[in-house]
């Protein structure tokens, strides 16, 4: 072994090895699992040398899996008896082994590796990365992909297809081709492939054929030669032959967070009746002057095959192009939701005529799910992806070109593919989303990250990941974060994830967070494989940090993911591998139920959704703390069901229950509603706040945990609920036109509705009095006073206070009263306020009678 560059790195590795070797034989399973691990790491470390050969690289990787192979195989040696199982043999010695707990560093080589070699299997087939070296073989001529051929769809199997060779082939049936002749393989100047010449036989390759059109149409403007880069020849031990005479063909595919490599042989299916290929196609030009090559003609249908043995066959779930060209270029996925209420419909334009005209992007556009869409008399097919081939700006009109590829049952085989020139205002009425495909070198600072969601608990899974930047831009800039989602099943649709990015700022005002509350929910979950987050970067912004959240909900209990980050060439960015670990944590489980879940602060009903004291006590080892324990910093997560949009509220207090929270009231926010998630870091003077966990709607209910984690030592207590404990009556009545007096000042109080409240024996009391249509522009008050002759205003005995416009209503506080009857009057600020209203009597005997009073 060549083991230049670092030939003392290389021995120490190989010892390591050796020692974990003579310690698993010897039955020292602890110890021989820590030393894989740690060879496991060496090696890898080795091969991200830049002096070392590729060969060396290779097997340095090589060596790191099989240590890690090892420590996975004693790792599940040990774990067997735990379920009731013994070893083989019936050696028992593993069940009283316990293997030391390695504290696992996600960005160490071993455990990005470990990922990247689980994405390895999809649907059952191994797909090894693209620079793992392949075991030798000896290839037969010509080659058969002895995986078998990808599944057809029942479209194509409804044709009895046939798998055949290109007809220039050997082994090519000549019957079959009679009609097709290749004879312009001779002419040595060839044209190119145009979009136009694709077409589209089977409706779920939609996709992927507006994909190949889209690059053949930016290979035309910029020379890209953005698809066919993806399909290589093999020539095995006959290196030197054409892949036409090999039979083989590797495709280099960005799949599961790295670029894999897919093996197929060069068969493609064919209709037996008229010999035409029943999947994407080129169509030969009619001008033989001005041909293609064969491998011009085929390399379109070759690649398909290979992206659809890894996707499970010709029948693949439904994609979109943006997703189809990050596997086969590499390029960025991102969505422009039309239908979104968010959707900005001028900036949305500037940034796809900016990106297609420059060449930073391609453009596909796809259709809703509803059928009887037309455009000129020309059906447009719902659920379809369609390549944009030009986008155009003039005094007159803005304009997509785009491309219908797909043949009709009636149309003639030989059709070209249509071009539609639809004006952006009908492209926005016809279509649901707009896929874009940025080039990543527009974005030349790029940083994977690779990792697994592991459920625990019936947990749902959230990985936190910091990204540390410094910028030198002189203009404001935006780093692109990029959640792909690892898959093992292509036909599993039950996968959901999101991803939050917010910018690390200790410094943002509660103002802003208050206005935030009000926004609509944001941030859903979504079963596509990919979301792509952009964070604006103020370019008067020189350093800072992004706290991304990579969320996924789903049936499995281990899936990897890739976090991938890009920033300009003048934003250098980092991931921070050492986030500290707050000293002190705790965290809570609840359900929002019926009864507790309130939603937003807009409602009368805020009041009732879960709430905690949480204490901050002063630090005494004040080397630990900022500010000599007067301030902690304290991070709050709250985690639900991915359809449930969450929020969290702190608010200044003495740890009592909140009914309503105004912009004075908030030490801090989550910020808008999001889905599943939500989360507030702060730095907090010590002291008594309130915790309020809310839902956007009351009908969002749900299972919830919330971790506090903070600097200093704190405690976290439910608030029981008001009247907890307690049992209540509800009344209903009105104020109408004989009874909207008003209060005392109108001289008509007595006039109001009068309740009678009747107690037994002694009890504590408290009173709610609230609209049944809530407004802040209506001030109310109720009072308790004793039953006399006369409602003497002087003698209440318990009463809301100052009349207050709060959407909860009011409230009196809970007092004593001894055995008797009392009279309970509920009032507006102003006369002539005719509305609906409700009593909530608390009390703590039950046998309590109220009754309204008649005039």
């Amino acid at each position: 072994m060549n083991q230049r560059g670092q030939p003392s790195e290389v021995r120490d590795a190989e010892t390591t090895y050796t020692k974990a070797m003579k310690a698993e034989l010897a039955k020292g399973y602890d110890l021989a699992f820590r030393l894989y691990v740690k060879t496991a790491e060496s090696f890898l470390h080795l091969s991200m040398s830049n002096v070392a050969t590729d060969r060396d690289k290779l097997k340095w990787k090589a060596n790191a899996s099989k240590a890690m192979e090892r420590a996975e195989k004693i790792k599940k040696f040990v774990e067997r008896p735990k379920s009731g199982t013994r070893p083989s043999g019936g050696d028992t010695s593993a069940s009283e082994v316990r293997l030391t707990p390695i504290a696992i560093n996600h960005f160490s080589p071993q455990e990005q590796f470990y990922v990247l070699k689980k994405g390895a299997l999809v649907n059952g087939l191994s797909f090894p990365l693209w620079d793992e070296p392949l075991p030798p073989q000896h290839i037969s001529l010509p080659f058969d992909d002895p995986d078998g051929q990808p599944p057809l769809s029942p479209e194509q199997c409804k044709a009895s297809p046939i798998w055949l060779r290109p007809p220039t082939h050997e082994k090519a049936d000549p019957h079959l081709l009679k009609d097709r002749t290749f004879s312009i393989e001779k002419v040595k100047d060839h044209r190119r492939v145009l979009p136009q010449d694709i077409l589209q036989h089977v409706v779920t390759d939609c996709s992927v054929c507006a994909s190949i059109s889209v690059c053949l149409e930016h290979d035309r403007r910029f020379g890209s030669s953005l698809a066919e880069s993806s399909l290589y020849h093999y020539g095995g031990e006959n290196a030197t032959l054409p892949s036409k005479e090999t039979g083989r063909y590797d495709v280099k595919i960005l799949f599961n967070g790295a670029w894999r490599r897919v093996i197929i042989d060069d068969k493609l299916p064919y209709k037996p009746v008229d010999n035409t290929l029943m999947c994407m196609s080129v169509l030969p030009p009619a001008d033989s002057l001005n041909p293609l090559s064969e491998e011009q003609i085929f390399w379109p249908s070759l690649l398909e095959k290979g992206y659809m043995k890894l996707m499970g066959g010709y029948d693949f779930p439904g994609s979109n192009s943006s997703i189809d060209l990050h596997a086969l270029a590499g390029w960025i996925p991102d969505h422009i939701e039309i239908r979104s209420s968010r959707f900005e419909r001028e900036k949305s334009w500037e940034r796809v005529l900016d990106g297609f005209t420059s060449g930073h992007c391609v453009v596909t556009v796809g259709t809703g799910t509803y059928s009887g869409l037309r455009w000129r008399n020309i059906e447009l097919l719902p659920s379809h992806s369609y390549a944009v081939v030009n986008v155009v700006e003039t005094e007159e009109e803005r304009t997509f070109t785009v491309l219908d590829s797909w043949v009709r049952p009636s149309d003639d085989g030989n059709k070209q593919s249509r071009a539609l020139h639809i004006p952006w205002s009908n492209v926005l009425d016809l279509f649901d989303g707009i896929y874009l495909s940025w080039d990543p070198r527009t974005r030349s600072n790029i940083l994977t990250f690779h990792c697994m969601w592991m459920r625990h608990n019936d947990e749902e899974p959230c990985h936190h990941v910091r990204l540390k930047f410094t910028n030198g831009c002189s203009e404001d800039e935006e780093i692109w974060v990029l959640l792909t989602r690892h898959i093992v099943d292509t036909k599993r649709t039950s996968d959901f994830i999101a991803l939050k990015v917010e910018m690390e700022d200790d410094l943002l005002p509660a103002a802003r967070a208050v206005d935030l509350h009000m926004m609509s929910a944001t941030g859903t979950y979504t079963n596509s494989t990919h979301v792509l987050v952009r964070t604006r970067i103020p370019s008067s912004q020189m350093s800072g940090s992004l706290s991304i959240f990579a969320s996924y909900e789903g049936e499995s209990g281990q899936v990897g993911f890739t976090l991938t980050a890009y920033a300009p060439v003048d934003m250098k960015i980092a991931w921070d591998e050492h986030i500290p670990v707050p000293p002190f944590s705790s965290k809570v489980e609840g359900t929002l139920i019926n009864k507790n879940a309130g939603g937003n602060c807009t409602y009368p009903t805020f009041m009732v959704n879960p709430q905690y004291s949480l204490h901050i006590h002063p630090y005494k080892n004040t080397t630990l703390s900022r500010g000599g324990g007067n301030k902690a910093k304290i991070s709050l997560i709250l985690q639900t069901k991915k359809d449930v949009p969450v929020n969290i509220a702190v608010v200044w207090s003495q740890g009592q229950r909140v009914t309503e929270i105004s912009e004075k009231d908030l030490a801090a926010s989550s910020g808008a509603y999001t889905y599943g998630l939500a989360r507030v870091t702060k730095e907090l003077p010590v002291g008594d706040y309130t915790v309020i966990v809310s839902a956007f709607e009351a009908y969002h209910t749900g299972p919830f945990s919330l971790k506090v984690e903070c600097s200093n030592p704190f405690d976290v207590q439910d608030i029981l609920q008001e009247g907890a404990g307690m049992y209540d009556k509800i009344m209903k009545g009105a104020w109408d036109s004989n009874t909207a007096v008003g209060g005392p000042s109108s001289h008509r109080y007595s006039r109001n509705p009068i309740f009678e409240l009747d107690i037994p024996s002694l009890a504590q009391i408290k009173i709610r009095l609230q609209l049944l249509h809530p407004s802040t522009a209506v001030a109310l008050n109720v009072t308790v006073f004793p039953v006399s002759p006369t409602l003497t205003l002087q003698r209440h005995v318990a009463t809301s206070g100052g009349y207050d416009d709060a959407i909860a209503g009011v409230v009196t506080p809970q007092v004593a009263l001894r055995a008797g009857k009392y009279w309970i009057v509920p009032s507006t600020y102003h006369p002539g306020v005719e509305a609906g209203f409700k009593l909530i009597v608390y009390s703590t005997i039950g046998d309590i009678k109220i009754s309204k009073r008649e005039s």
